[in-house]
């Protein structure tokens, strides 16, 4: 239940979230969600404050473990997990899946969208785009994804192409694979 909380919270920092959105969005019982709330706040984690009778939670991006936990959080629960989630009944025809920009940077604010690459050698846009839909909703952000076959990738990074160059050279967040399934041209 904690990791599902921390989802809601560090998966969308700048946003604060009362506490049935938070029950209903982390799908747990109310009464250990609040115990855990209150846990969470009496360590420094996350702020809470009250607007007439309903109290509003937040990450707290001043606690000297927000930016792990963030990064933690995304690359497990708040993130690559949904991702996975949606990809995995095409994960067969996925060679590899990664987050890129400022989401995998960390440098992303709460309208920003999330930029996905897939290689694939047979789904085509619209196949992948239809399975992240439900991801869109529950993450509260548009996921773009970028589609290559491998070729096409191979044949970019040979030709160095600033915009696959670009991704190649930032930070990554993994979904299916890793930097080694990447079909780069030498």
């Amino acid at each position: 239940m904690v990791q599902r909380l921390m989802r809601v919270l560090f998966g969308q920092p700048e946003r604060s979230f009362y506490a049935s959105e938070l029950i209903r969005d982390a799908g747990t019982g109310s009464g250990a969600a609040q115990r855990e709330l209150a846990r969470m706040e009496r360590s420094g984690l996350i702020v809470a404050w009250r607007i007439g009778h309903q109290k509003h939670y937040q990450a707290n991006a001043a606690s000297p473990l927000y930016s792990e936990l963030r990064s933690i959080v995304l690359k497990t629960v708040g993130l690559a997990e949904p991702l996975r989630g949606a990809l995995q009944p095409l994960s067969s025809a996925i060679r590899a899946a990664f987050v890129y920009g400022s989401v995998a940077k960390a440098t992303d604010q709460s309208a920003s969208d999330i930029d996905l690459m897939i290689i694939s050698d047979s789904l085509t846009y619209g196949e992948v785009f239809g399975a992240l839909e439900k991801v869109t909703r529950s993450v509260g952000r548009k996921v773009n994804p970028t589609v290559y076959t491998a070729a096409e990738f191979s044949e970019r990074t040979r030709m160095e192409n600033a915009f696959v160059t670009r991704v190649l050279e930032q930070p990554k967040l993994w979904v299916i694979g890793a930097e080694h399934d990447l079909p780069i041209a030498a």
